[in-house]
């Protein structure tokens, strides 16, 4: 546990310094009609968080939006996640929220139950044509929380795997861990076993929520586990995501919508901004920031997380 603690503590550290140095975009300017205005507050939704993800991640992104706008001259305040209503949509369309960063793969399958779309665009353009009516969507981020199954360098090694398909030779040796709803899930567990001929020797049921997952797998009492994309963990320890030829895992790409009426286009421009920063790598930064000590809340994380991408100046 110290370990983790000395490796995440580091990573934050040069985070917050090469966040200043490098190529960032310009900083956020005010909206000139921002200070006039009295009405009320624009309000931020919080998704759930994909099954499996980092449960503060929909949290934090809800504050990085919300403090954009304020740095724009708005008004902005962020509304916690609703368990009735995961996605927000049916609240966006009610005009209780205006402003949803949400991910695709979850919306889309709340508006369409199932659906055939698979790729990125897919998913994106049948989610922007099935929208409720009064709400848009805006650009799409290029980061994007997947399902991933990762194992460590030395499983790698031992077993020379590369691809979920190099499973099917040893995965009747190997224990998995992972989340409930992995185990059961549409494109989860049983997905693995029919599409890559993978099913393994037992499967453990973990929380993503204190380094359970994780500490099973560095110790080896698992090999494999399903850590999503978006995690600090794979990167801080060097795992390896075995790649997804078959593509079964569904894209849940970041993308905003919003209430049409209540966003117009000068505050679309400021979240789209914000938006065209937030690529893989800034994603797992953000989610790194929000599990440092070094700060109190997800809102302080989420301001240090837009100056380290040059969108905030650190005095604002």
């Amino acid at each position: 546990m110290r370990l983790l603690r000395l490796a995440a503590a580091a990573a934050v550290a040069a985070l917050l310094v090469t966040g200043a140095t490098a190529c960032t975009p310009s900083p956020i300017v005010a909206i000139p009609s921002a200070a006039q205005s009295s009405g009320p507050a624009l309000v931020v939704g919080t998704p759930a968080v994909p099954d499996g993800a980092n449960p503060l991640e929909g949290v934090l992104l809800a504050n990085v939006y919300a403090a954009a706008l304020n740095a724009a001259g708005l008004k902005a305040t962020v509304k916690a996640e609703d368990p009735k209503d995961p996605t927000l949509l049916d609240e966006l369309a009610a005009g209780t929220v205006d402003v949803v960063p949400g991910y695709s793969s979850t919306m889309l399958l709340q508006l369409e139950h199932s659906t055939g779309a698979s790729t990125t665009a897919q998913v994106l353009d049948a989610l922007k044509a099935g929208l409720p009516a009064g709400t848009a969507m805006l650009d799409a981020a290029k980061a994007e929380d997947n399902d991933s199954l990762a194992v460590t360098t030395v499983t790698a090694e031992k077993y020379n795997l590369k691809t979920i398909g190099d499973l099917a030779k040893v995965c009747g040796k190997l224990d998995f861990g992972g989340s409930t709803n992995f185990r059961t899930k549409d494109r989860g567990l049983s997905t693995v076993a029919t599409d890559y001929n993978c099913v393994p020797k037992d499967y453990q049921e973990l929380p993503n929520t204190n380094n359970e997952l994780l500490l099973a797998l560095l110790r080896g009492n698992i090999q494999v586990a399903d850590i999503h994309s978006s995690s600090p963990a794979i990167g801080d320890n060097a795992l390896v995501v075995l790649t997804d030829t078959k593509g079964i895992f569904r894209t849940e790409t970041i993308v905003p919508v919003v209430a049409a009426k209540k966003v117009p286009a000068d505050v679309q421009a400021v979240l789209n901004k914000v938006t065209a920063a937030l690529g893989n790598d800034a994603l797992i930064n953000l989610n790194r920031l929000g599990r440092a000590s070094h700060f109190g809340s997800p809102a302080e994380a989420a301001h240090a997380w837009l100056v380290q991408q040059g969108l905030l100046k650190a005095t604002s």
